[in-house]
């Protein structure tokens, strides 16, 4: 039962903020209502951060407990497919320009790249230890991920070619969440 409370909590934040999005004159802090449940057999732990396809509507959560990534089509109610192969994941970002997942992996540090049609991976990129939080920044390009035990920073990923040309930010610990901000100088 936890585990579809917790995918329920997805389907209704992202519905919500989907309807927001696509519908014109729809309050963004539209009220959040129970669509429906859509059950997660095969899928053990708690679930942990999520992303999704504005284009096709899958909702994307990381299994943590699992070790799965689940793709799950929320128009259908079905969970269509679980990536297998990932060591705890944690954060991600699907990024539409480019058909792109990326997932940070707590247990072995990475960030693993999959293609967004297959899911088939693309490129496996070492971070840091417990590899968490993920944000697009879709005018540079790039992707930047948390990470860190007791010293930490935020990794900057070339969104196109998946390299690692820099650190932004060396921490004295994890950043657990973080916001890009964009300033006009």
């Amino acid at each position: 039962m936890e585990k579809v409370a917790a995918f329920c909590i997805t389907v209704l934040i992202v519905g919500s903020y989907a309807l927001s999005q696509d519908q014109p004159g729809v309050s963004e802090k539209a009220p959040l209502l129970l669509v429906q449940e859509i059950p997660l057999p095969n899928v053990g732990g708690r679930i942990d951060h999520f992303t999704f396809d504005t284009k096709r509507k899958p909702v994307i959560g990381a299994a943590l407990g699992n070790n799965t990534v689940e793709v799950v089509d929320t128009f259908g109610g079905s969970d269509i497919q679980s990536i297998t192969g990932a060591a705890n994941p944690q954060g991600m970002v699907y990024v539409g320009k480019l058909n792109k997942l990326f997932v940070a992996n707590g247990a072995d540090g990475k960030l693993r790249i999959y293609d967004g049609d297959s899911f088939k991976l693309l490129n496996t990129v070492d971070i840091g230890e417990d590899a968490d939080n993920v944000r697009n920044d879709p005018v540079e390009k790039r992707v930047y991920v948390a990470f860190g035990g007791d010293e930490g920073g935020i990794a900057a990923i070339d969104a196109t070619t998946g390299k690692r040309p820099e650190d932004v930010a060396k921490l004295d610990a994890h950043p657990k969440r973080f916001r890009l901000l964009r300033r006009n100088l």
